[in-house]
């Protein structure tokens, strides 16, 4: 994207509908287990990492924001007309 000049970057703004494709997923089963005493004290473990990961991919056609897509269709289906 950093090769790609300014003017034809494709940015994706928060909210927006998103197709991926799922690449793969992660899940981790930390449960806490008994809790742990030190001198009568409890010592609270906090959670490391995520306990479910989902790696996706929007780097193939048709993948991305709707509205990329959406704007394509819609003058796809006006040239097929004129």
């Amino acid at each position: 994207m950093l090769d790609t000049p300014v003017a034809e970057r494709m940015y994706i703004d928060q909210g927006e509908v998103v197709r991926v494709r799922v690449e793969s997923d992660d899940f981790y089963d930390d449960e806490p287990g008994p809790p742990k005493m030190a001198e009568g004290v409890q010592i609270k473990s906090e959670a490391k990492r995520a306990p479910y990961n989902i790696i996706c991919s929007i780097a193939e056609q048709g993948l991305g924001p709707v509205a990329w897509w959406n704007g394509a269709q819609d003058g796809g289906e006006h040239m097929d007309e004129g």
